[in-house]
């Protein structure tokens, strides 16, 4: 393997491990909210930084059309967690189940106008 490659997935690695692990302690030992902006602000804008100058356009575009994906299942989460309906592992489980339905509609039923963007 390319050693420059290696270091960029290493680095990219490190990165993406240290926000979730901040966010994961914030969330268990101090503040839920500062948690939830510490995962859902920088991993989209910092994933900026490692792409190409000419995809930089659509791959924001399609960020912010995959947000959607993201709110969906997280407001599922929160419609069905007061009824108790399901264990805690499976009202996760289930809303993962959501934003892959929902991501996947995206993805085939969004016009791709949308996010493939030619200068």
């Amino acid at each position: 393997m390319d050693v420059s490659l290696f270091s960029t997935l290493l680095w990219r690695f490190m990165v993406g491990g240290v926000i979730l692990s901040g966010s994961t302690y914030l969330a268990n030992f101090c503040n839920p909210l500062l948690a939830g902006i510490l995962v859902t602000i920088p991993l989209e804008l910092v994933s900026l930084f490692f792409i190409k100058e000419d995809k930089l356009y659509a791959y924001a575009r399609s960020i912010l059309i995959m947000s959607i994906a993201t709110v969906i299942p997280v407001l599922y989460y929160n419609i069905i967690h007061p009824f108790r309906l399901m264990s805690y592992n499976e009202e996760i489980i289930s809303s993962f189940f959501v934003w892959l339905i929902v991501g996947i509609s995206l993805f085939y039923f969004m016009p791709h106008r949308m996010y493939y963007y030619k200068e």
